[in-house]
This record gives C-alpha cells, structure tokens and sequence, in this order.
C-alpha cells in the first residue's frame, strides 16, 4: 500500500516506520529539519520490544511530493490539521482515504472540509511511543488500533487497511463501535493530560495523592456522562481501569499536553477538554470539573512567559 504519514513525531515515526518495515511504500511528512535530515540521513532509528534497527524510510517536506497515496494517515495534533491538510491537497486523489488517529473529537469534521466523509477512517490508537531525538523513536509495550469509516460503512478498503496494519504488528479492528472507543480515549486524556500539565507532575507524583486521584476520576466520570447522553455507549468503568492501570505502570509517563506545556507550546485543550465542554452544553449538562481544567490549561499556555517557576 501507498502511504503518506502526515505528522512524523512519535506516533507518526511507529507507525511510518512499521508499515515501511513490512514491504508498504510509505513517505514521513514533516516540517523539522533536523528529523528529516535525520532519517534521510541515517534511516528511521526505532526502538520496539522487538529491538533496535534503523529502518529506511524516506523523510519529505510536503511541498516535494506530487504522487497520490492510497492512504493518508494525520498524526499531527489536531491544533494542526487544518493547516497540513490545506498544504496537502495536491496529495488527495479520487481514491485516496485520510485517517485519522488524533486525540480528541472533531478531527472528522475537520477532515471533511477536504476529504468526502465517505474517504475519512476515524479510529483510536493506544500504543505507546516518545520521540527521544531527532530521526529516532522509541515504543515499549503493545496496542491496538480501532478504526472504521467516517459515515459507518464497513467499505473494501478497510479490510486492506486492516490487514496492512495487523502485518506491520499494528493490531487493528475495524469496529462500527469506534465512537465508543474515542470517547473513552477522550475521557482518559482529559483526566490525565490536564492534571499533569496544570500540576507539572507526572502521572505517578499526581495520582498518589488523594486529590489527583479522585479529580482523575470526576473528569472521567463528566466526559463519559457526556457521551452517554450524546448516545455513545462508552463504558465508565472500562476508563477508570485504564486510570488505574496508568496510576500502577506509567507511574514515570508526562503525557503529551503536561510535555507541551512544560515545552511552552501550544496544546490540544480545546479538542479534548473543550470539545467535552461544547458537547456537554449542546445537550444541556455541565462537566464542571471538565471545563475549570480546559480553562486552567488555557490561562498557563497563553501566559508562559509570565510564570513564576521558582
């Protein structure tokens, strides 16, 4: 299969760098130079369970590739999509499907704007994976990939996506009940993410105490109540055992948005706990403890230089 990954940091670099490893054609999009020049340079330097190798695999600008991919894979933050799918046009054929594995809601919607909704996989993704230097990234433990198409219908292609990525050890389902498993990524990582950037603990620091661990829990508890009423079936319970699990094995883990903030950069706020936020006042509930953590992150990101740190 021909593909182009959109977004070649952690995830982007696993999932280039797997489907490269097993026979696709595949092409990382990025804008650092030094993670280009990097790859193009050494090859995609990646670390799995399976061990460490260097995987070729070419690195581009999107501006120099004109070919058309059957398959565009977006794994820049949702923040960015609009404007690397502006500069992607020109790579959308006829046939081509984008997919996304982007956290939080509204990345269809997004997409849409470009992309017809029937050429749009929306899914989740729970693989583990940190970039550690230009051209290099590493990924301990295992995963699973949930996908299915924009509008609902199981389409052929998706069972060619399916196989490519089971082959490349990517463990995919094609599910119609991939909504229920977004929003639970959504509850997950508006709990985790805003209270490690607000916090700047890591996982492990804020949930041992007693209020970390009992505000992790609320949020979840809001954002699938959200779902729920939306007419998602998400399931509390199965959130809060991944918390748990979180709480016990990535004790050491700073998720994306507490590395961002600590980075100065803008974060993904507002398509995970904001986008809770919008959902929940457009079927008339509140998420309190939500939307005080949407708006606490909010005021830190557009005031880093003015922080007090020490």
């Amino acid at each position: 299969m021909k593909i182009a990954v959109i977004g070649a940091g952690a995830m982007g670099s696993l999932f280039g760098g797997l489907l490269s490893e097993n026979c696709n054609d595949v092409t990382l999009i990025d804008v650092s130079k030094a993670h280009i020049d990097a790859i193009n340079e050494n090859g995609l330097f990646l670390t799995t369970d399976a061990g460490e190798r260097y995987i070729k695999v070419p690195a581009r600008y999107v501006n120099e590739i004109e070919e058309k991919p059957d398959l565009i894979i977006i794994f820049t933050k949702t923040i960015y999509s609009a404007n690397a799918l502006d500069s992607a046009k020109h790579l959308i054929g006829e046939k081509t499907y984008v997919m996304t594995l982007q956290n939080g809601l509204g990345n269809a919607e997004l997409i849409e704007k470009y992309v017809p909704k029937e050429k749009i996989i929306v899914g989740m993704t729970n693989f583990p994976c940190d970039l550690i230097g230009p051209g290099k990234a590493c990924s301990h433990g295992n995963g699973v990939v949930i996908a299915m198409s924009a509008d609902g219908q199981n389409y052929p292609f998706l069972k060619d996506v399916r196989e490519t990525f089971n082959n490349a050890g990517l463990n995919c389902e094609i599910s119609p009940d991939v909504f229920v498993h977004i929003w639970e990524k959504v509850a997950f990582n508006a709990a985790l993410n805003t209270l490690t950037a607000v916090t700047r603990l890591r996982i492990g620091d804020m949930s041992s105490t007693e209020q970390g661990h009992s505000l992790a829990f609320e949020i979840a508890k809001e954002v699938i109540g959200v779902a729920n009423k939306t007419g998602v079936h998400a399931d509390l319970e199965a959130v809060n055992k991944n918390l748990e699990m979180a709480f016990e094995y990535h004790k050491s883990h700073m998720p994306s948005m507490m590395q961002d903030t600590l980075a100065k950069r803008q974060t993904e706020v507002d398509f995970i706990n904001g986008s809770v936020v919008r959902e929940a006042e457009a079927v008339g509930m509140d998420v309190p403890v939500t939307r005080v953590m949407h708006l606490l992150v909010k005021i830190i990101q557009q005031r880093y230089n003015e922080q007090i740190l020490a």
